[in-house]
């Protein structure tokens, strides 16, 4: 399943085979599979082109449905807020805290991300300076972590075993960290076939991790972690490329909560503050008798979706599918949420037949959706008022992102704009363009169970929407197109 990997975070294009018109529905690879293709224009709303809507797993194009979702529902300005505080009394002649310190989980999903590494150096730093300031010097009582403000399971019922304990399969928390992952670090041999050393983990977090990757003559990272939530036994299989040095592989931390409380105990230690107590978890609010320190708010969500949409992280789609059910329902169940995002779009008038969400990121393969939605949701962000907040967040062919290999030296590099999604025999492109007459297109494009490579599905694709460029309507033995 790490092809799984490679093809969420990556939309695979090779460039060097000539488009063919209509090859969309004529290539072999689409004889037995599933497809589904909407075109149309984004000022008029004038249908260009269509095939019959079936509903697909739409892999990360579902990401579409949530950003946008976010952006209408919470605001551009939306931010995530993470609090230190306490709870009992401040003895001002002994500097000691007779009480507990507690961290209050905020949902944040970017706290400590690589994505955001200056917006939140220091905050743990700044954190203990503000405990000094307050007059606490030590603790006579615990950490404790309030995690109420995020319930259920951390991870979707429809995420698949081989998944979960990779860094893309990580699950949600009210107290997000690191982006939920931790870099295992290898070093292999010059054979191939030959175990793979451990060098060492970062953070170090206590893992018990068996090892049985090997070396292999493939130049890929082909290994895959097991682990549960919340289990610090987890498993690592498969292969890394042969002479590496040092092979980063990452995996989804088991508790990202108690990792991120570790690490902050042991930096206030550095500080002469010490704490009497252990740290642990509490799902019932500190509310009633908490008393703020500090807080660090996230960046605010026309940032946080940048990243999101660019490199695909699902992490962050699943944050804010849980804050689309507060929201609108409050309450950040997962079916609440997906019933929540559900019902949005339906009374927005979009198309929603065919439409089962059962994640925000796609990474489930229960998810399902029509092209049509996707369309009339992308036409629907273009004409309101954050639109160029939400298209802003999209690769750009051959510029950035998903797609910064993809549509070089055609008409489409630096024009198109798109979410991709890709998973073994799924693939999806959803975004716009603006054609050769100079009109704004906006498209859709899901196929399931197709055969051969992602690689050849990749000609099809950008075949068709090179044709879609310079004709509106590019002829096919299948479909339906309009004028």
């Amino acid at each position: 399943m790490k092809l799984f990997v490679v093809l969420i975070l990556g939309f695979i294009f090779t460039l060097a085979a000539p488009a063919q018109p209509g090859l969309l529905f004529t290539s072999q690879v689409l004889k037995n599979a599933g497809y589904s293709v909407y075109a149309m224009d984004a000022e008029s709303g004038e249908v260009l082109y269509e095939t019959p809507q079936v509903s697909l797993v739409p892999a990360s194009v579902m990401k579409l449905m949530t950003t946008a979702a976010a952006l209408e529902i919470l605001g551009p300005g939306f931010q995530f807020h993470t609090q230190i505080g306490y709870s009992g009394k401040i003895n001002s002649k002994s500097g000691s805290l007779d009480g507990d310190l507690i961290l209050k989980g905020g949902c944040d999903p970017a706290f400590y991300s690589e994505y955001f590494p200056e917006h939140y150096k220091g905050t743990f730093d700044s954190w203990a300076e503000a405990i000094l300031k307050k007059g606490i010097h030590s603790i006579h009582g615990a950490l404790v972590l309030d995690l109420s403000q995020l319930g259920g399971a951390p991870v979707p019922g429809g995420w698949v075993w081989e998944d979960i304990g990779n860094y893309y399969g990580a699950g949600v928390s009210a107290l997000s960290y690191l982006d939920n992952n931790y870099k295992i670090h290898f070093s292999s041999e010059k054979d191939a076939g030959k175990p793979v050393k451990i060098r060492r983990m970062e953070p170090e977090i206590g893992v018990d991790l068996t090892n049985r990757v090997l070396s292999s003559t493939d130049k890929h990272d082909l290994s895959v972690v097991y682990g549960a939530p919340g289990s610090f036994s987890q498993m690592v299989e498969g292969t890394i490329p042969v002479g590496s040095t040092d092979f980063v592989v990452k995996a989804a931390l088991p508790a990202p909560p108690q990792i991120a409380a570790d690490q902050f105990v042991t930096l206030i230690k550095k500080y002469r503050i010490t704490i009497s107590g252990n740290i642990w978890n509490s799902n019932t609010s500190s509310a009633p008798f908490f008393k703020l320190i500090a807080e660090k708010s996230s960046p605010q969500l026309s940032e946080l979706i940048v990243p999101l949409n660019h490199e695909s992280i699902n992490l962050f789609a699943e944050h804010l599918l849980r804050e689309i059910g507060r929201a609108r329902n409050g309450s950040t169940d997962l079916q609440v949420s997906t019933e929540a995002l559900k019902e949005f779009w339906a009374e927005k008038k979009i198309f929603t037949g065919g439409f089962y969400p059962t994640d925000g990121s796609g990474l489930s393969r229960s998810n399902g959706v029509c092209t049509r939605t996707l369309a009339e949701v992308l036409r629907y962000m273009y004409l309101g008022p954050n639109r160029e907040v939400f298209f802003n967040s999209l690769p750009v062919a051959g510029q950035s992102g998903t797609l910064q290999f993809a549509f070089k030296g055609t008409t489409l590099e630096n024009n198109l704009q798109a979410k991709t999604g890709s998973m073994t025999r799924v693939r999806s492109l959803a975004g716009i363009f603006t054609n050769k007459a100079g009109r704004k297109v906006i498209f859709a494009m899901i196929t399931n169970n197709f055969e051969g490579s992602q690689t050849t599905i990749g000609y099809t694709f950008e075949a068709f929407l090179n044709e879609l460029f310079d004709t509106g309507t590019p002829p096919t033995n299948s479909g339906k197109s309009k004028k």
